[in-house]
């Protein structure tokens, strides 16, 4: 006779779910929020699904224990602050030299740009800022570096061949955005995923994720 309870197998049924699965399953409010966005008119409703999207993915990878495992693990840093900072500065710098080559890529294929980020104003710009592209950081480098790292390792292994791969995905996440974009989100994957592997731990490719994005966003380095 079994002694455990039945929230204990379900537990273990659930560890045994292989991690691509979790992966998958956090796509798809993401996915579903991206076609919503296509179809705002105003750059609330447009935030409204991204954030709504965000918070769902993440809702969902809490609220499965196995998921919740992988997702929001705690790891310990093994790189100084002093490389942190220079690991910032230089995804940060590449990321400016790109701009231009994006801008041309998409505007040699203009088709391409199915969709594009609002320009919010105000009070409402200053919440994207601070706490939108928190969210976006947070949530993508959750689900595709830590996340879709764990996933892909049966598959890809944990070397290069297998950096190439998830940031091609992270790449095609962005596939609304035109191929300069796609291309880009490819390459700043690359650098967070070698960050991610280098320092051990995930919040300091967060925080880079976050401070790429605010100056995009916000313009204060055109």
């Amino acid at each position: 006779m079994d002694s455990r309870s039945p929230h204990a197998i379900g537990d273990s049924k659930a560890d045994r779910v292989p991690s691509i699965w979790w992966f998958a399953l956090a796509l798809v409010p993401l996915f579903a929020s991206q076609l919503m966005r296509l179809h705002q008119h105003t750059a609330a409703g447009w935030l409204v699904w991204d954030y709504a999207g965000r918070i769902a993915a993440l809702a969902i990878l809490a609220a499965i224990p196995a998921a919740r495992a992988v997702a929001y693990r705690r790891e310990q840093r093994r790189i100084s602050f002093l490389e942190i900072g220079v690991w910032i500065a230089g995804i940060v710098l590449l990321d400016r030299l790109s701009q231009w080559p994006r801008r041309l890529i998409n505007a040699t294929l203009p088709a391409t740009v199915i969709g594009k980020y609002p320009h919010p104003t105000g009070w409402l710009n200053v919440f994207d800022l601070i706490v939108g592209l928190a969210l976006v950081a947070a949530s993508e480098e959750i689900i595709f570096r830590r996340l879709l790292r764990n996933a892909s390792q049966p598959y890809l292994g944990d070397g290069v061949f297998a950096i190439l791969m998830t940031s091609l995905i992270f790449g095609a996440f962005h596939w609304w955005s035109g191929i300069g974009n796609i291309l880009l989100a490819a390459t700043t994957g690359i650098l967070f995923m070698a960050m991610y592997r280098r320092s051990g731990a995930l919040w300091p490719v967060v925080l880079v994720h976050y401070l790429v994005d605010l100056i995009a966003f916000s313009g204060v380095w055109r």
